[in-house]
């Protein structure tokens, strides 16, 4: 059936290989490199043609741009004459390629991986949790390869297990993040391990060292503009044993995919609770670094006490109508400027008065709104007290925060036990971020608790809102939450 549809294997690969007929790939002849595939055979043609194309597809993503599908191709065809074909790939892609060619009946030739850097282990005086000690091990090893993109829940301690990391291999490190906030946060993880000053790249910052954390716009800037900054950088890139990319679900986006193509690292590591995207560039993260390596489930997490369990508190919200034509126009008056509505996410701030409270909120319009009616303090990145606001959170001299996305990923702020999503939304990834905020376990916390809203027309026959919600709800159904619908009509499959 899939043979009459004229796909190649490559793009069934890997849940359907089975049901194809690959003998048409025994005659050739293949050479596997770290970085590149050779394809030859006496009586190649269609066969050859075949095994690019399908090498090709294994190689790129599907998604929806202005509501067309698009197909990007992230390799490259080096030569391709005299029956033979050089195909060059990322380095991330390697692992799944080989898998490929030996699924297709082929014994190929396969080339030594390169030769990795000369180890220098540091010493340091730190009490590692067991499953860090664990996959820093893995790592020496080989058990995990050099690249990969490594996973565990937020709140597991993913910047202090990527230390203990960089003290095992003992090599040039670079550690990208995606704000300043973030910088910093993860330089004082490495300074308290090392006790020794780490090199910061981006905002004010401009210092390389042996170890340095750098903020990958800074990067990317300096690639771009070409100025005096590169010059140093990228004499530094060139000379990196370990790579690092923070929240690396990120990779998706073209910047942080490109800044992790220019670094020439032997060792390069993804750091993500979330190793899938909504829009379909999944194929990035595993390309960018490597295939995904699962660290510590989840429930584990949660069992043995690291992490903790979450509760969700579901609130309806009816409206008689949504006004619009647009769905920015019809959010702006359900959501943004519905004053019934933000007087319910009043009520839920009041509720939990003794608890540290984030109200997370879209756009600024919303947090001034909610800031006025709640008389709380409001924080978005352009802030210019948010660090003194994100510090008084923290020793409790305030309770309630507002927040824009600014806090949907990273920001450690363990004495956070509320999260009261004011927004809506249905991004799987953004909602396991955001939850994070309420699971690092603190004295006296014995779960994280989320307040969520479910918006819903009764005349609207498709509501947007209401399909949200659901989404949202099947993320909690399926992480084991307990969910309290507050007598919801939810359907039963999802």
């Amino acid at each position: 059936m899939f043979n009459d549809l004229n796909l190649s294997p490559g793009y069934l690969y890997p849940d359907c290989m089975n049901f194809l007929n690959c003998r048409i790939f025994r005659d050739l002849d293949v050479e596997i490199k770290h970085d590149r595939v050779k394809i030859k055979g006496t009586a190649a043609g269609t066969a050859a043609a075949k095994m690019l194309r399908s090498i090709r597809d294994i190689c790129s993503i599907e998604y929806l741009k202005n509501k067309s599908l698009l197909r990007e191709y992230l390799g490259e065809t080096l030569y391709n004459k005299n029956n033979t074909i050089v195909f060059k790939y990322p380095l991330g892609l390697y692992w799944r390629i080989l898998d490929f060619i030996r699924k297709c009946e082929i014994k190929p030739i396969i080339h030594p991986y390169p030769q990795g850097p000369c180890l220098n282990p540091v010493s340091i005086n730190v009490s590692p949790w067991y499953y860090q000690e664990k996959a820093v091990n893995r790592i020496l090893s080989g058990q995990i390869p050099n690249r990969g993109t490594l996973v565990m829940a937020t709140g597991a301690g993913k910047t202090m297990l990527a230390a203990m990391i960089t003290a095992a291999l003992g090599v040039n490190t670079i550690f990208y993040v995606h704000s300043t906030d973030l910088l910093e946060q993860a330089a004082q993880v490495y300074e308290k391990v090392f006790q020794q000053k780490i090199g910061r790249i981006g905002g004010d910052h401009f210092d390389i060292k042996p170890i340095t954390i750098a903020t990958v716009q800074t990067v990317y800037s300096c690639l771009e503009l070409k100025d005096k900054r590169w010059d140093s950088l990228s004499v530094y890139l060139n000379n990196v044993d370990l790579m690092f990319i923070d929240e690396g679900h990120m990779l998706g986006a073209e910047t942080v995919f490109k800044i992790s193509q220019i670094t020439d690292s032997y060792y390069s590591y993804a750091l993500t609770a979330t190793p899938k995207r909504d829009d379909g560039k999944d194929l990035l993260i595993e390309a960018g670094t490597g295939p995904a390596v699962n660290i510590i489930s989840e429930k584990e997490l949660v069992d043995k006490g690291y992490i903790l369990p979450v509760e969700v508190e579901m609130i309806k919200v009816e409206h008689a109508k949504y006004t619009g034509r647009t769905y920015n126009s019809k959010y702006r008056h359900a959501i943004v400027n519905n004053d019934y509505r933000n007087k319910l996410i009043r009520d839920a701030v009041k509720r939990y008065r003794d608890k540290q409270t984030i109200v997370l909120v879209k756009g600024i319009n919303h947090g001034e709104k909610l800031a006025q009616l709640l008389g709380v303090p409001f924080i978005h990145g352009s802030s210019k007290n948010r660090t003194s606001m994100l510090d008084a959170f923290r020793q409790k001299d305030i309770n309630t925060l507002i927040a824009s996305p600014i806090l949907k990923q990273g920001v450690d702020i363990p004495e956070a036990e509320v999260l009261i999503m004011a927004h809506g939304g249905s991004s799987q990834v953004e909602l396991t971020q955001k939850i994070g905020r309420v699971r690092r376990p603190a004295h006296g916390q014995d779960k994280g608790i989320v307040v969520d809203f479910v918006d819903y027309c009764p005349t609207e026959t498709n509501d947007v809102f209401k399909q949200q919600a659901y989404k949202r709800y099947a993320v909690y159904h399926k992480k084991g939450f307990v969910v309290h619908l507050h007598a919801l009509d939810v359907p039963a499959i999802i």
